[in-house]
């Protein structure tokens, strides 16, 4: 019985991030997701409180997959590959399939405080993501010593500003833009010789 009632819980919390990463948290409704995985509206209120504390836990069990996913794709490489996955993974020619969760989530925390809550969690652990890869790039010796929190704000409200700029304005030249603009900090910055970053 506790296997089949985890099994629907996770039914439901991976039926509403599909919906999420689709329309974005705050156009979906529970009427769709009571359509998109053919279960009652009761079903789903009877796993979880409210609305929000579903949507909580969907887009914090998704985010934390995602970390780890990432985690154990960098783990074996060399820090410049390390930081040209973390670059990509914001800076890309194909577009975030995820953006529209994130960008709601991002809304969302300007006015509510339980989602302000999670953002901030997950924005402190893409942080140490990007200071373990600074860390490791010491290390070996192809980054120069420097003060490593500062450096990674530095360089992930960069990535950041770009990654909006071009979810908002998207084009060529742009993506182009952003790309020389990130690797001329690098290089400035972080690198201890000339090593092309992106």
């Amino acid at each position: 019985m506790k296997a089949k009632s985890e099994l629907m819980r996770e039914k439901i919390l991976n039926g509403v991030v599909e919906l999420f990463i689709e329309k974005g948290i705050e156009n979906v409704t529970t009427r769709e997701l009571t359509e998109h995985i053919g279960v009652s509206r009761s079903h789903i209120y009877h796993y979880f409180k409210d609305w929000q504390s579903l949507s909580i836990e969907a887009v914090a069990n998704f985010m934390r997959s995602e970390l780890a996913e990432f985690r154990t794709i960098i783990t074996p490489l060399p820090a410049i590959q390390k930081l040209q996955e973390f670059i990509h993974g914001m800076i890309s020619e194909e577009p975030d399939p995820t953006r529209k969760l994130y960008g709601s989530l991002w809304l969302l925390s300007t006015h509510n405080g339980a989602y302000a809550e999670q953002m901030q969690f997950f924005l402190d652990e893409w942080h140490k993501v990007l200071t373990y890869i600074i860390d490791s790039g010491i290390e070996e010796g192809v980054f120069q010593r420097v003060d490593v929190h500062r450096t990674a704000r530095q360089l992930d409200a960069m990535l950041f500003g770009y990654s909006e700029h071009l979810f908002t304005l998207p084009s060529s030249a742009a993506l182009l833009q952003a790309k020389e603009d990130i690797e001329s900090f690098i290089e400035m910055n972080l690198l201890s010789d000339n090593i092309n970053v992106i």
